[in-house]
């Protein structure tokens, strides 16, 4: 993607992104925040009460909702509904669509490696945006200040062995670097970037951000000392966040989901707290103070989903009631345990983290996995659909070898199901250890 190309599609976005609807988003989070926790609350059951109204006007919603009882209460007549599973979604997707005018397709594989086919109006991306705009501004953020990013677009061929390893977005004011080609050779030439635009604030994939700050403390480079690093779209583990935080700056973690159901973002004291104006979270119990998180979201009632079962785990969440160390009430949780994948290795160096792309935009895959065997080797599990055939493979395999290169065997194995870990996590990439 070249850099005219890019700005001229980040201006058609602009116009969403920065809309009338994308301001009025940002006066009510802002009106929000400023709220009693009596008002806040008073709130939450509102937005419910409005979700729930547009749920009754989908095909699937509409069936259920003239069987059950409704109680004035949102959250009793919520709890009469069934829990949602990614399963019944992606094969009745069109059933859960309230209203198609005005929306866009959106697509993910999520934290289970089930590919979805979601629909989202207007609102809900102007009100996706102001949540991130808002987000940022805690960490010192403000619009006029420069963002790097890392987090898996594609903007630079895979191909490219010699720098620049990213493009300029003049749109948004940030530069939008490579995930794809972070190596112990090319990673001095990511640091000197940073450095060079003088910017204070990254946004990146846990795992890139890693790399890059282990690479800082295995050759003894000074710290860069960024005022905030935005860490979203993996599991933020504790032994990564501690040499993030060392070498590149202060970690802001944020939960969510392409569904559009749940945002959680942490506090100074590294719990992560429910944004409950963007939604009603629930949690079912797993065991060992672990549970999934279920939520129903309020911002795009285009697509409304009721309970769903995200598939990611909560550890010790506390209710509204709760006083977190931070000085802020609840609710919330301790940590979440979200997308657990292996690094990929390229035969050049290279390190890639999430790598679940491959996979957005099939349609006929039930699951799907990278078992990375070797560097030369790679096996591609994948759970058909009644409707998959050779057109998928070969999507597949074009996604997969546009993000690591063609320097990989590839052998598809189609199964029935692909195993989870044992505390019930579904992992996208799995490598074994290479020689």
């Amino acid at each position: 993607m070249s850099t005219i190309s890019h700005n001229i599609k980040m201006l058609a976005k602009l116009v969403v992104k920065r809309s009338f609807w994308f301001h009025k988003a940002m006066n009510e989070i802002k009106k929000f925040d400023n709220m009693s926790l009596g008002e806040q609350r008073a709130m939450q059951l509102n937005l419910l009460e409005r979700t729930l109204v547009a749920a009754a006007k989908t095909k699937y919603y509409s069936s259920i909702f003239d069987s059950l009882p409704r109680f004035d209460n949102p959250v009793e007549w919520l709890k009469t509904i069934p829990y949602l599973d990614k399963e019944l979604l992606r094969t009745k997707t069109k059933d859960f669509v309230a209203n198609s005018l005005f929306t866009t397709s959106a697509y993910t594989s999520g934290t289970t490696g089930t590919p979805l086919k979601l629909r989202r109006n207007i609102l809900s991306i102007a009100r996706e945006q102001a949540n991130f705009f808002s987000w940022y501004n805690t960490g010192g953020w403000k619009s006029d200040n420069e963002m790097i990013e890392l987090r898996g677009t594609m903007v630079v061929p895979v191909n490219r062995s010699e720098p620049p390893y990213g493009i300029r977005d003049y749109v948004f004011k940030k530069n939008i670097l490579s995930s794809y080609h972070l190596s112990d050779k090319t990673i001095p030439w990511y640091i000197n970037k940073i450095k060079k635009t003088g910017a204070k604030f990254v946004s990146a994939y846990p795992s890139s951000a890693f790399v890059i700050a282990d690479f800082m403390r295995r050759n003894n480079i000074n710290p860069l000392n960024l005022n905030a690093v935005f860490l979203a779209s993996e599991t933020i583990f504790q032994s990564q966040k501690d040499v993030i935080e060392k070498f590149i700056g202060p970690v802001y973690g944020h939960y969510g989901n392409a569904e559009r159901v749940a945002w959680m973002t942490t506090c100074s004291a590294g719990y992560y707290h429910e944004n409950i104006n963007y939604g009603y979270t629930e949690y079912i119990p797993l065991g060992d103070n672990t549970y999934e998180i279920v939520a129903t979201g309020f911002i795009n009632n285009s697509m409304p989903l009721l309970r769903y079962r995200t598939g990611d785990i909560a550890v010790d969440p506390f209710g509204r009631q709760h006083r977190c160390a931070c000085g802020k009430n609840g609710p919330g949780c301790r940590k979440i345990i979200g997308r657990i994948d292996d690094l990929f290795i390229t035969s050049d160096g290279r390190k890639i983290g999430r790598l679940d792309h491959v996979f957005k935009g099939v349609n006929n895959i039930i699951a799907a996995q990278i078992i990375q065997r070797s560097l030369e080797k790679t096996e591609i599990k994948v759970v058909r659909g009644n409707s998959y055939s050779k057109k998928d493979e070969n999507l597949i395999l074009e996604n997969f070898l546009l993000r690591v290169g063609e320097n990989v065997n590839v052998e598809f194995n189609y199964v029935n199901s692909i195993p989870r870990t044992k505390n019930g996590k579904f992992r996208a990439v799995v490598s074994f250890p290479l020689s």
